[in-house]
């Protein structure tokens, strides 16, 4: 006489029972969107089914950039930056786009980056690449774009009204943008545009410098370079009488 098989332990029922709840929940965290038109043409595209009961893989709860947002006065997704944010890896602008911003930049604002002919030839490729489709490869204001007559052409750099800008409105101006020129501060970073500006003061040629004039006018000449002798050179001692 055959003996009856054991019954199965209770260790065997709890885990055949865990599986079926598993199996169960899985199924049901597979669903259609109901709201959601499938097309034929999407199928390698659009997934049919989405395995999480939220369905954020597909509809992020997020606001996406440029969609309506109804925590803002203005309903925009994009907001600016709070004023003095400053952006990781960047160093603040002191000087507001203003004409009284522009004139004290002039008058402050210096380059940091040492002239050596490394940087001055990379100033000159960063040239070609933003500034010359406009002011031309020699800076005179003759670039691609000008001869299409699509703009009417900037001043050239040796021109009575360029050659004398100093370097800290160059910067000012490669920033903010300055009369029909947009700003390049989202293409260019700061020692990129203080390369620049070592380039384009090599196509500003010798500098003006003011002098008085008979009748006390003043007017401009052009600034002779003082040898490094005589720049050098101690003052005569004035003797005791």
């Amino acid at each position: 006489m055959n003996r009856l098989k054991a019954p199965k332990t209770v260790n065997q029922i709890a885990t055949h029972a865990l599986l079926g709840v598993v199996v169960v929940m899985g199924m049901a965290s597979c669903g259609q969107d109901p709201t959601r038109k499938y097309d034929e043409s999407q199928k390698h595209t659009t997934p049919r089914i989405e395995y999480t009961a939220a369905m954020d893989m597909y509809r992020s709860p997020s606001y996406e950039t440029y969609s309506t947002n109804p925590v803002f006065a203005d309903s925009m997704s994009a907001q600016k930056p709070v004023a003095g944010t400053v952006a990781r890896g960047h160093l603040p602008y002191a000087y507001p786009n203003t004409k009284e911003g522009y004139e004290l930049a002039g008058q402050q604002l210096k380059n940091p980056i040492p002239l050596s002919p490394k940087v001055l030839e990379e100033g000159q490729d960063l040239f070609v690449k933003y500034c010359s489709h406009c002011h031309g490869a020699t800076g005179m204001g003759d670039g691609k774009m000008i001869k299409n007559d699509r703009f009417p052409p900037p001043p050239a750099y040796s021109s009575e009204a360029l050659k004398n800008l100093s370097e800290g409105k160059m910067y000012h101006s490669i920033t903010y943008g300055k009369n029909l020129m947009p700003n390049h501060a989202t293409q260019l970073y700061p020692e990129e545009r203080w390369k620049i500006i070592h380039f384009i003061q090599t196509l500003q040629g010798p500098k003006t410098a003011e002098v008085p004039a008979e009748g006390g006018a003043t007017g401009t000449q052009e600034a002779t370079p003082v040898p490094a002798e005589q720049e050098a050179a101690p003052a005569e001692s004035t003797q005791n009488g």
